[in-house]
């Protein structure tokens, strides 16, 4: 991809927005190219024009700023015709083109489908968007989808109906589709089986359950299976041949994205080209939201209709109209979604990664329309003079265009996500009006990592605020936001300064988080204080949206995925079967040495009580932080040598003694009660690593685990090679002396529990160890340890170094495949891989439905929830479910929506009066929080009955009340809210 020239033609909103994410992804070069001035339409949706710009080519003030986005691409424009000799583009490995005439598309095409150069072709007309690819003949795709599917374990390999059909662990998914390839190792009895690479023995595979698959081999003269075995997924290349535009248009191939518009893709297909004749007769497009005009695309589609092999049944005119009159609208959300799509299908045409869209895509947001049998559409149509929302205005009206200029919208992150809304809310003027506000928060400094996805920073702004950073960038875009850039992290420590009285001045609140916890903290807060809220994610090509609606739609709460079962601690400390279990373990070690240690060291050295705290026995393990206390204390490292003897003498515990003893303890021909042996997969017995100073992968973990703690102890480092080498020929390392200790075996303890279990400590030498801690107190030793927080972006600190480095010679001694760095860091630091491509889709798509949001009162069927993966490609859009109702009675119920109020200085009685009289029914019990106001069954609690509320639970203006009823089967069940008010 690097490698790669990419062309791009019309540098309006799309185009932009392609460039963009093209150029953040990193290819080699991209020229834009465009013959046309920049208007003031552009305006409301071509971020890089300013009202400066108008009247200037779009392509020669756009590269400049796009050229900013990354300084490793080169970008230059081009104003040359399209018209003439094609010859320039053979120097392109993919051509795009936007806002270009069909019969110009035609031409293009031909040329590059003749060279086989990856063509896509993408337009948007106000809420419709069009996209069209051809990657020529013989396209080879290397990563169909980009899914890693893990190794996995056999229990089984056997001959059923006279096929071969391999059987996984128990509860081992394979995660494989028909037609997948295997390779299979490991297996004993059935050696025939095992990968061999000189005979390259791989199989395709037919899916048979989640646990089964067979294989097309005949193992009846192999022998028999006995155990083991382990199945390896191989990317195959997949080769495809792709239509040229001009046959592509009488036999389309249409990617479907909206089940409930299941013929909508083909009517636009008709759509889309009748339009295109009307601008061949008539020299231009139709004027917006003229009827008469938008009735002649009519004809013109009927008559197309009639002469195509791609004809509908019956053409829906309503729908040709709408898309007539208003084609020459602009709105962002519709230009960001598509750009974040074809910037995606540009890669693909770089690189061979993913899969192509084949071959047409089309989609709409009428949603936002009119109905288009009304008479008056002046809303729709700009007024004199022109101003920089008129490409909007056409798609939404005046009135809609008021009021987004007048919301109050709360955003939580400015990173990925955050940055593509913050652009889409300048051009689509949210929070410009005299009323309106836009606030974000985020607590995240910028690093040098985020570069690469989140488009309104730069290198000047590492290690600055993202919120004010962005506000900045996106002032520049619209001058006339308001924007209220914070700091704040959002949750419960910061709820007095986002109190109920902040929520309900909110139109909408947006979610742009990385994190689950922090979303169900936001989505409680909507739910409490009634207001509607986006919530949007992405993972890598992968993403999300979804609208919740007060009272309409169900939370994110309600619907969100379970969580990830955890690995067994003893996978983890003495049998990782996969690279993830050896970063975990890494992990844990990287916190133990060099975060949880230092600390300790500190706290004893400056907190007075914390000698105390040790006696008390509260806490981890005592003894063995005593020890360490001791040792750092009495005797810290003061040189780079004593660093590499540190690290050397790790090596030596971590991944040669540590497998000796595993081996000590499980001997390689120990079998269990029933006769199974032991070593038998997933568990693999470790192989002790022997310390060689030659080998790379020992040297890198010498250097980065001494790196690391260096770092802490405020020691200069020596990274010359030959020193360390030298150095570590000389440290004196511990003998392998097998222990009794207890190793777990079992998956079900966690470590808590075998800590507790097996860690009893010799209380004589814990009394000794204290009185030395006390002497040592006494001396006032002057020692300075820092903290290493594990920071994954920082690339000169050594954490993901060594990480990766302990890792990985763990995974060796243990016969797992090593990891690269990059992959490391993603697990180890919990990263949600986020590309610009994706973000863009997923932004434009939120804006769409932020602008119904803020039209009030819509039908829920005008809404969508969508889910998209750029990789295969899938667009699945989708109406929200519905807010799902709790019944108390037969007749009585509620949703997560509700809230019932009781206003009114009353007596306990009279507020338990109050539900039998207004919705009948019996109160069991009153709670707030987890104190019991009143419970029925209590009869203590019958004197209260005659308390006023107000002497009974606590509160300012109101308090939030749980109550539970009886129901008609005899139980309690908890009602909804109930806030009941004092006053």
């Amino acid at each position: 991809m690097s490698k790669s020239h990419v062309f791009i033609s019309g540098i309006g909103g799309l185009g932009v927005e392609i460039a963009k994410n093209v150029v953040l992804a990193g290819v080699h070069r991209v020229t834009l190219h465009d013959t046309k001035t920049a208007s003031i339409i552009d305006l409301a949706t071509q971020y890089y024009v300013t009202e400066k710009d108008i009247g200037q080519n779009r392509a020669e003030v756009s590269a400049p700023r796009v050229r900013e986005l990354n300084p490793y691409v080169n970008v230059d424009f081009s104003t040359h015709s399209l018209d003439g000799d094609l010859s320039f583009l053979s120097q392109y490995q993919c051509v795009v083109l936007t806002e270009t005439p069909l019969s110009i598309r035609i031409k293009v095409n031909d040329y590059c489908h003749s060279r086989n150069i990856c063509f896509i072709t993408a337009d948007t007309f106000g809420v419709f968007c069009q996209a069209f690819c051809d990657f020529g003949n013989n396209f080879e795709i290397h990563d169909k989808n980009g899914e890693d599917i893990p190794d996995v374990f056999l229990s089984n390999v056997s001959r059923e109906d006279d096929k071969t059909v391999v059987t996984t662990l128990e509860h081992h998914m394979h995660g494989l589709e028909d037609g997948d390839v295997v390779k299979l190792t490991e297996i004993e009895g059935l050696k025939e089986l095992n990968y061999d690479e000189k005979r390259n023995n791989v199989y395709k595979i037919t899916v048979i359950s989640p646990y089964k698959f067979s294989i097309p081999e005949d193992i009846s003269s192999y022998g028999k299976y006995i155990s083991g075995g382990l199945m390896t997924h191989v990317k195959e290349v997949i080769v495809e041949n792709y239509l040229p535009l001009k046959e592509a248009l009488e036999k389309p191939i249409i990617l479907m994205s909206d089940l409930g518009k299941f013929d909508y893709p083909n009517q636009l297909h008709i759509g889309f080209q009748a339009l295109e004749n009307y601008r061949e007769k008539h020299g231009s497009y139709p004027e917006p939201w003229n009827i008469s005009q938008a009735n002649e695309v009519v004809t013109l589609a009927n008559e197309i209709n009639q002469q195509t092999a791609a004809k509908v049944e019956k053409l829906d005119e309503k729908l040709i109209k709408l898309l007539a009159a208003t084609n020459r609208g602009q709105i962002i959300g519709m230009t960001a979604f598509l750009g974040g799509s074809i910037g995606q299908e540009v890669l693909k045409a770089c690189s061979g990664k993913f899969t192509p869209l084949k071959q047409w895509f089309y989609l709409d947001a009428i949603e936002l329309l009119p109905d288009i049998d009304g008479t008056d559409f002046s809303d729709f149509i700009p007024s004199k003079p022109e101003t920089r929302y008129d490409g909007q205005i056409i798609c939404i009206g005046k009135t809609l265009n008021n009021k987004l200029r007048d919301a109050k919208l709360f955003m939580i992150g400015a990173g990925a996500i955050g940055c593509e809304m913050l652009k889409n809310y300048a051009l689509l003027g949210i929070g410009t009006g005299k009323h309106g506000q836009v606030i974000v928060t985020d607590n995240d400094l910028i690093e040098t990592s985020n570069l690469s996805r989140q488009f309104l920073f730069r290198e000047k702004d590492v290690q600055s605020a993202k919120s004010e950073t962005s506000a900045k960038s996106v002032k520049a875009m619209n001058p006339d936001i308001n924007i209220d850039a914070r700091l704040d992290k959002i949750g419960p420590e910061t709820e007095d300064k986002y109190p109920d009285k902040f929520f309900g001045q909110l139109d909408v609140v947006v979610n742009a988080l990385d994190n689950v916890q922090a979303r169900l903290y936001v989505d409680s807060r909507c739910v409490t204080n009634q207001k509607p809220l986006l919530e949007s994610g992405t993972m890598g090509t992968k993403a999300h949206v979804q609208v919740i609606l007060p009272h309409k739609t169900e939370t994110y709460a309600s619907s969100r995925d379970p969580p990830e079962k955890d690995v067994p601690f003893c996978t983890i400390k003495s049998f990782p079967s996969r690279i993830e279990h050896t970063i975990q373990w890494a992990r844990d070690k990287f916190e133990s040495l060099f975060v949880t240690q230092p600390r300790e060291v500190q706290q004893f050295l400056e907190d007075k009580s914390y000698l105390q705290g040790l006696k008390s026995g509260s806490g981890r393990p005592r003894i063995s932080m005593i020890r360490h206390i001791k040792k750092i204390a009495t005797h810290p490292p003061t040189t780079w040598e004593d660093c590499i003897t540190f690290a050397r003498i790790k090596f030596q515990s971590y991944f040669h003694n540590a497998a000796q003893q595993i081996i000590h303890a499980f001997p390689l021909d120990m079998k269990m009660k029933d006769g199974t042996k032991f070593w038998a997969l997933p568990k693999r017995p470790p192989t002790p690593l022997v310390f060689d100073p030659k080998n790379s992968s020992h040297m890198s973990f010498i250097i980065a685990a001494a790196g690391v703690y260096a770092r802490v102890h405020n020691i200069k480092p020596n990274l010359d090679i030959d020193t360390i080498a030298k150095i570590c020929s000389g440290v004196k390392v511990p003998e392998f002396k097998p222990k009794s200790k207890h190793i777990e075996t079992d998956e079900s303890k966690t470590k808590e529990e075998v800590v507790k279990q097996h860690n009893q400590e010799p209380e004589q030498e814990f009394e000794s160890l204290l009185a030395d801690l006390e002497k040592l107190l006494q001396k006032k030793p002057n020692l300075k340890l820092s903290v290493e927080e594990f920071e994954k972006d920082d690339d000169e600190n050594f954490h993901v170094d060594f990480i990766t480095a302990a890792s990985n010679l763990r995974a060796s001694s243990y016969s797992i495949s090593p990891s690269d760095k990059l992959k490391t860091k993603q697990i180890a630091g919990k990263i949600i891989p986020a590309i610009a491509t994706t973000t863009s889709a997923v932004a434009g798509l939120v804006s769409i439905e932020l602008v119904k949001v803020l039209n009030k009162d819509l039908p829920l069927e005008k809404f969508k929830n969508t889910f998209l993966n750029l990789a295969l490609p899938l667009f699945a859009l989708s109406e929200p479910a519905p807010a799902q109702k709790t019944l108390i009675t037969g007749t009585t119920g509620f949703t997560v929506w509700d809230r019932w109020e009781v206003k009114g200085d009353l007596t306990l009685q009279e507020f338990i009066d109050h539900f039998k009289k207004v919705y009948n029914l019996t109160v069991t019990g009153v709670f707030q929080e987890v104190k019991m106001v009143y419970v029925a069954i209590m009869p203590m609690h019958k004197k209260r009955l005659p308390q006023k509320m107000s002497a009974l639970v606590k509160g300012d203006e109101y308090v939030d009340l749980i109550v539970s009823f009886d129901s008609e089967k005899g139980d309690n069940v908890n009602g909804p809210i109930v806030r009941y008010w004092f006053k």
